[in-house]
C-alpha cells in the first residue's frame, strides 16, 4: 500500500505470487497476499525539507481473490497544520506467464486540506526473470479534486542478494514530481520484515528539492 496510490479493483482470478515491493515503496507489483492472509505495515519518513515527517499505518487482507485495504497516514512540518489522510483500497494480480504477471489497482483517498480527495487507476506489471531479481513497471492516473489530472508511471528493479537480504532501486513520478530511492528489506521470519530507504525528488517549478530516510516494518499474518 501506498499513500499516493491508495488503490480499489475488482477480480476474481487467482492471485499470482512474485517479488512483493510492498511497504513503502512508490513502485508497486503484480502481486497479493495468499489467500485468507493479511498485511499490516507501519513506517515513518523524515525529511530535509522543512522538516516534514509521516507516519503511517496500513491494513491489507486477500478477500475472494482481491487484496482490500485501509491505511491512515499523518504528516507534520514546520509552520504548517498536521495534515491527516485516510484512504481505502482493493488490488487484484494474477500470472500471465510463468514469469509475468500484471495487476489493476485503484483507489479513493481523502484527506483533511485541499485537495480533499484523489482517485486513481494503476495498472503494475512484474517480470522475474530469476528466482533472484523482478522487474515492475508501473502506469496510472490520478484524479484529484479541484485540480489538474495527473499521469503516473514508474520502473523498479529487486535483487534477492541473500535470503536474508534484498536491495531495490526505483523511479517514480506521480505527475508533479519525479522520485529516486534507493533500500534494503532484512527477512526476520516468514511474517516478518523491516525496511530502511532513502528517497529524494528534483526541483520543479512548483515543488523544492526533497530528501528523505524511510523506516518501515511489514506484518503478514492469517492462514
Amino acid at each position: 500500500m501506498r499513500f499516493f496510490l491508495l488503490v480499489l479493483a475488482t477480480g476474481l482470478l487467482p492471485p499470482v505470487h512474485c517479488f512483493a515491493a510492498g511497504g513503502h515503496h512508490a513502485v508497486d507489483d503484480a502481486a497479493i497476499d495468499d489467500p485468507g492472509q493479511c498485511n499490516l505495515e507501519l513506517w515513518a519518513e523524515r525529511s530535509n525539507l522543512d522538516r516534514r515527517q509521516l507516519q503511517h499505518a496500513g491494513l491489507g487482507c486477500n478477500l475472494l481473490g482481491v487484496e482490500a485495504g485501509f491505511n491512515a497516514d499523518r504528516e507534520t512540518a514546520r509552520a504548517n497544520p498536521s495534515l491527516h489522510l485516510h484512504g481505502v483500497q482493493l488490488k487484484w494480480a494474477t500470472a500471465l506467464q510463468p514469469q509475468l504477471a500484471v495487476g489493476l489497482v485503484a483507489a479513493l483517498g481523502w484527506q483533511d486540506q485541499t485537495p480533499r480527495s484523489q482517485q486513481s487507476l494503476l495498472v503494475p506489471l512484474t517480470w522475474t526473470p530469476r528466482e533472484d531479481l523482478a522487474f515492475h513497471l508501473n502506469l496510472g492516473r490520478a484524479r484529484l479534486k479541484g485540480a489538474d489530472d495527473r499521469t503516473q508511471r514508474g520502473v523498479a528493479v529487486e535483487w534477492q542478494m541473500t535470503p536474508a537480504w534484498q536491495a531495490l532501486a526505483e523511479h517514480f513520478h506521480d505527475g508533479e514530481r519525479p522520485l529516486s530511492r534507493l533500500g534494503l528489506r532484512r527477512t526476520l521470519s516468514e511474517q516478518l520484515t523491516l525496511d530502511l530507504s532513502y528517497a529524494r525528488t528534483s526541483a520543479t517549478a512548483r515543488t523544492q528539492k526533497e530528501g528523505w530516510w524511510t523506516v518501515g516494518a511489514n506484518w503478514t499474518f492469517g492462514q
